[in-house]
């Protein structure tokens, strides 16, 4: 991609890291927005320069969806228009929505978006700006001088996650038999336990449902939203996994993951509970780099959401991309490029 737009982050804030915010009296108010449906890049249009004196969010359409809480993971997407010309910076659509949770830490953080978010209903757009410039040192953020223009982003909440898989449940008995149980936690964390006598490691790819989704189901390209636990063949020890109260979500490229689990989700639906048996030449192999597990692996994944994702090489060089610390905080070791 030959455009990079970076989300800033103070925790989970889903606020821009503006090169340079303003201090005049420009009003979002004032500006005409095209939603297209909430499905494609908006297109907005203002006087320039566009120049906010505060940090302010509009409301630009109420959605008539689930109703958002404190605790939510949502799927959001946005869009950056320069409030010098009104140019587009960059666009989370088609395929690279954000997953932001309404959490104390963006409260704390970004009161403004918290506000918006906190009681919305999912479907809802809207617009925000601010004539702040985040400090890189952790410190208070500084007013920038007056007139600079400040950049106008519009976002839309697509969806909001589940907690946990939900549908039909696998009989105990049709289960594979390497698997001795999985169990969830009042705190939210997950065990995931290898029957003693499990055999040999597995020569080809399991792909089980241990709860079958109602949802879509997943394309070979899409991102899913999934949480999920990981532990390796030989010693059933868990290496990985983001179930938790205290973790996020982890939104995967399954172009960009394991072949275990790309070839072992594709297919899958939405809600889905899946039982993953990977031989180790579709994980990290045998002598896998450091920090990765060898060997076979196992996982349990949670497919809580997927949205359509680009065949390699299709993506828009305009996309924007979320910075790394606006990511989930988990360590989402089913990454191909670690192979």
């Amino acid at each position: 991609m030959s455009k990079k737009i970076t989300f800033a982050v103070c925790g989970a804030s889903l606020a821009l890291l503006l090169s340079a915010c303003g201090g005049s009296n420009s009003s979002l108010e004032d500006v005409q927005y095209d939603m297209n449906g909430a499905t494609a890049e908006p297109s907005v249009s203002f006087e320039t320069p566009f120049a906010a004196g505060e940090t302010a969010t509009h409301v630009i359409e109420e959605g008539n969806g689930e109703e958002i809480q404190d605790g939510d993971e949502l799927i959001i997407n946005a869009s950056i228009f320069s409030g010098e010309d009104g140019s587009s910076q960059g666009t989370t659509y088609p395929s690279s929505p954000m997953v932001i949770p309404v959490s104390e830490d963006l409260k704390n953080n970004a009161p403004e978006l918290y506000d918006v978010l906190s009681g919305a209903k999912v479907g809802t757009s809207f617009a925000y700006t601010s004539n702040e410039i985040p400090s890189m040192d952790g410190s208070e953020p500084s007013e920038a001088p007056k007139d600079t223009p400040t950049n106008v982003e519009v976002y839309t909440i697509a969806e909001k996650l589940p907690k946990e898989a939900s549908g039909e449940e696998t009989s105990k008995k049709d289960i594979n038999s390497a698997l001795d149980s999985f169990t969830l936690k009042d705190d939210g964390s997950a065990e995931l336990k290898l029957a003693d006598k499990r055999g040999d490691a597995p020569k080809k790819l399991v792909s089980e449902n241990l709860i079958k989704g109602d949802g879509k189901k997943v394309g070979e390209n899409d991102t899913v939203y999934v949480r999920y636990q990981g532990v390796d063949w030989e010693k059933g020890e868990a290496f990985d996994g983001n179930f938790g109260n205290d973790k996020a979500t982890a939104a995967l490229s399954l172009n960009q993951v394991i072949d275990g689990w790309k070839q072992g989700l594709a297919g899958k639906t939405v809600g889905s509970r899946v039982l993953l048996l990977i031989p180790s030449d579709q994980a990290y192999g045998d002598d896998a780099p450091e920090g990765q597990p060898s060997g076979a692996l196992v996982f349990v994944v949670d497919i809580l959401g997927a949205t359509e994702g680009q065949a390699p090489g299709e993506a828009p060089s305009g996309s924007a991309q979320p910075s790394e610390s606006a990511a989930p905080q988990q360590s989402a070791q089913p990454s191909e490029s670690a192979k």
